[in-house]
């Protein structure tokens, strides 16, 4: 009987980046992937809220299970995938046989850097209107690039920017209350959601398990025939849990 996969890219990414994993996929493992509006092929034509993000997977799936007459599968996500798919979770807990977060963007800490970007940025617009707009371009590319690094931010368009604020909400209380198998795949070289997200959130999670990839934020893109043997073996071989 085969499994169902259902995979959730990240920011700035699309559906196209899990192609080379499926080659190597095990064949009793039917995957589902999709664009999330913003990226790939699904325009965005507002700013998104996580609760809006959350309405387009539920649509979504709702119409491919009904289809593929699938009752549970496996929920993966990776980096803002990866909060979808806990708060997915949370909400359908009786869908999701498995739940596999990888390098997920679920705790944000307001940090020192976030506190100090709020505060620039209130005191150097008004600054920049009196300055070249080739010279303001670079100050803030290196700015997002270098000292924010959220470079995401300062390529993406007007609702992309709204809707990345939107989304940057700390998750951990909603990860305290996942009671499904959860399998954290981590990158030990990750330097955008750190391997201490893992170990924190292996603690608070009913039932985690954490797993540690010799990689990045994009282990699936680095190594996909490595990265899809790990998620066989989670899917094949670790039973019904």
């Amino acid at each position: 009987m085969k499994k169902t996969l259902v995979m959730l890219h990240g920011w700035g990414s699309s559906s196209k980046s899990f192609l080379p994993v499926l080659e190597f996929l095990d064949k009793s493992i039917e995957p589902i992937i999709f664009d999330l509006p913003g990226f790939g092929e699904v325009p965005l034509n507002r700013p998104y809220t996580l609760e809006d993000y959350l309405e387009f997977l539920e649509e979504h799936l709702n119409k491919e299970l009904h289809l593929r007459k699938i009752e549970k599968f496996i929920l993966l996500g990776h980096s803002f995938g990866g909060a979808l798919a806990l708060l997915y979770t949370l909400k359908h807990p009786q869908q999701v046989e498995k739940l596999i977060l990888y390098n997920p963007a679920i705790l944000r800490p307001n940090t020192f850097k976030i506190k100090i970007f709020n505060f620039l940025s209130k005191i150097v617009k008004p600054i920049f209107l009196f300055l070249p707009k080739n010279f303001v371009f670079l100050i803030k590319k290196a700015f997002y690039k270098f000292i924010i690094k959220s470079y995401d931010y300062f390529l993406a368009d007007e609702n992309l920017r709204k809707t990345l604020a939107n989304i940057r909400k700390d998750l951990r209380e909603e990860a305290k209350m996942v009671k499904n198998k959860t399998y954290l795949l981590w990158g030990k070289k990750d330097k955008i959601t750190p391997l201490k997200h893992g170990y924190f959130l292996k603690k608070i999670m009913p039932d985690a398990e954490l797993i540690i990839l010799d990689g990045g934020h994009s282990y699936h893109k680095e190594e996909p025939e490595n990265f899809a043997k790990i998620l066989s073996k989670i899917i094949l071989e670790n039973g019904n849990n």
